[in-house]
């Protein structure tokens, strides 16, 4: 196959995978139906993807690399901050700006996360970054109590899921309600001062 055309249908797979998965959701997606609003045979979408799994994850996994590699990055922002007792710097590391880019660079790859992915391995992802999130979490400021920064008593492994949980589920609350980027510029601070004044209150920091 020629590579203009090869592409030609690769792109026209996505194209259609995205429309499909978005209004019928991953489990009632037909692939022949796909391959023929792609204009294709289901044997030229084999060229391209192993399955229906591969495909919906190809569309999503971006979105996925990019969080946990924010992840990464606030766990060891978090280690440099204690390392040099900076205990209030642990609710600035991560800017509101920079959450709402990444938030709006991947929309329409989140709105398949958040919407669409049942009976796919990604039916849990709010749950894995809650999980990722209160870990961080709770290994800050079990750092921050050892140091001495904290006086007050942590909050549980289950009392700090449910708070992150709610903070991750409001951080998304974009994609499933489809605000604009510019008011969402304006929400996330509004978050941000919720959730970082009630847990300074909460340690009596």
């Amino acid at each position: 196959m020629a590579r203009g055309t090869y592409d030609d249908t690769h792109r026209k797979l996505l194209e259609s995978a995205m429309r499909m998965f978005m209004e019928y959701g991953y489990e009632r997606t037909n692939l022949r139906d796909l391959c023929a609003e792609a204009g294709i045979t289901t044997g030229s979408l084999y060229r391209h993807f192993d399955s229906k799994e591969d495909l919906f994850s190809f569309l999503v996994q971006p979105a996925v690399d990019e969080i946990r590699e924010l992840f990464a990055y606030s766990e060891a922002a978090c280690e440099q901050a204690l390392s040099e007792n900076r205990v209030l710097d642990l609710w600035n590391i991560v800017s509101a700006e920079s959450l709402v880019e990444l938030i709006y660079r991947h929309f329409d790859r989140l709105k398949l996360l958040l919407r669409c992915a049942d009976g796919t391995p990604y039916s849990t992802f709010v749950n894995d970054v809650v999980c990722m999130e209160t870990d961080i979490s709770l290994k800050a400021l079990t750092v921050a109590k050892a140091k001495g920064l904290i006086k007050a008593e942590l909050p549980s492994e289950d009392e700090m899921h449910m708070i992150c949980h709610a903070y991750i589920s409001s951080l998304f609350e974009s994609v499933m309600h489809d605000y604009s980027k510019e008011d969402m510029l304006r929400y996330i601070h509004t978050i941000l001062a919720f959730f970082s004044g009630g847990a300074k209150t909460l340690l009596n920091l």
